[in-house]
């Protein structure tokens, strides 16, 4: 059975950004990733700014996709924050700025699984359609969620 992030997605994993720079959304999305997952806060911030640091994971089309492995996590935690600010400073890889940004903390015991969880992803918000319509909708987690679970056949494309 094939790993998919919208497994993961509740009303509780849906966040409106307010930061204006790449260090406060992430910072609100490691905390809401502590408490969701029990894990330490610093656990968690020190992995995903070592990791940002090796890459940026701004990839494109306004998304972005940090994200770590623990061992301590028994299920993935998966967040979507919609940016209601562009955030000019994330250097993304199309220098684009990021408004849609899907974090995840997951387990580090099995790699495939989580190659499967971010292929999941950037299969469904390749689409700038998408990454439009969440934007629009960026008060309505209960619209983001049937939007992010539609099945391909009813993707829009931009």
């Amino acid at each position: 059975m094939k790993v998919t992030f919208t497994k993961y997605i509740t009303k509780e994993s849906i966040f409106v950004l307010d930061g204006t720079t790449k260090y406060d959304v992430i910072e609100t999305l490691i905390t809401e990733a502590s408490k969701q997952s029990k894990i330490d806060r610093d656990t968690i911030a020190r992995l995903t700014w070592h990791r940002e640091k090796m890459m940026t994971t701004g990839v494109g089309f306004s998304l972005a996709l940090p994200h770590v492995r623990i061992n301590e996590i028994p299920n993935p935690v998966v967040l979507v924050g919609i940016c209601k600010n562009p955030i000019e400073d994330y250097e993304s890889q199309d220098e684009k700025p990021i408004r849609v940004i899907i974090y995840i903390v997951a387990p580090d015991q099995n790699q495939e699984a989580y190659l499967q969880l971010l292929g999941s992803i950037s299969r469904k918000l390749r689409h700038e359609g998408i990454i439009h319509e969440l934007i629009d909708n960026i008060t309505r987690p209960s619209k983001i969620i049937r939007i992010l679970k539609r099945r391909p056949a009813e993707v829009q494309e931009a």
